[in-house]
């Protein structure tokens, strides 16, 4: 079999090769955009679950027993002075969004039957009303969250006296807006850096004409300089 001219050899190489990258391109987009789906299928099925919290705690029902809009672990009563008390209760009266602090005693151990993050769950879910919640702890730490809505960070300090501390919480909390939890999620973005499928094959074109062309025209080269050499 007659074999072909060095530089109808060299061109069908290229064709085939530019081929075969094409076809790859467009092997990897598919999968790119089925896994993109299937992420938007997982975390759609998150909106629809429903945390299992356990019945309140002692502790919690200790909270839950005060129709107040800041309530205070018995144990801890002696720590807040009743003016402080009745300041942070006026400004959470007034915040445009209904909010509530609890102060709790923070669990050092496992025998006080509670954890941080359990303890705040239960309160949230017990009282029920969609809002912002911010729990205080005896050791100045916060838990933040909300029902219904996009929880806040709190940005207040909550170290220090207890009292001081409760009031900068509820005037920040004061200040929060009500931004409705997301019902579902986000679609991939459909931003495409190469501007559409024509600007993918320009740059495509100019990534191979600077990168690809001058290594396949120095291959060429040296395969033609040894075959010089040879003969």
């Amino acid at each position: 079999m007659r074999a072909l001219p060095p530089l109808v050899a060299w061109s069908v190489g290229a064709v085939i090769g530019i081929a075969a990258g094409t076809g790859l391109a467009l092997s990897v987009q598919d999968w790119q955009e089925e896994r993109e789906a299937a992420d938007v299928q997982r975390r759609a099925e998150v909106f629809g679950q429903v945390d299992d919290v356990p019945a309140p705690v002692d502790a919690v029902r200790d909270l839950l027993d005060q129709d107040t809009l800041v309530a205070v672990d018995p144990l801890l009563a002696d720590r807040v002075p009743e003016d402080d008390l009745q300041r942070a209760e006026e400004v959470l009266s007034g915040s445009r969004v209904p909010a509530r602090i609890a102060y709790l005693d923070y669990p050092d151990g496992n025998e006080v039957g509670y954890t941080p993050s359990g303890a705040a769950a239960q309160w949230r879910a017990a009282v029920g009303q969609e809002g912002h919640y911010v729990v205080l702890w005896s050791n100045g730490g916060t838990d933040s969250d909300a029902v219904g809505l996009e929880p806040h960070y709190l940005d207040a300090r909550s170290q220090g006296q207890p009292g001081p501390a409760l009031v900068r919480i509820a005037e920040e909390m004061a200040t929060w807006e009500a931004e409705p939890l997301p019902t579902e999620p986000a679609e991939p973005s459909d931003f495409d850096y190469w501007g559409g499928v024509g600007g993918g094959l320009a740059a495509a074109a100019l990534m191979g004409a600077l990168g690809i062309a001058p290594l396949f025209l120095l291959l060429r080269w040296y395969v033609g300089s040894r075959r010089r050499e040879v003969s």
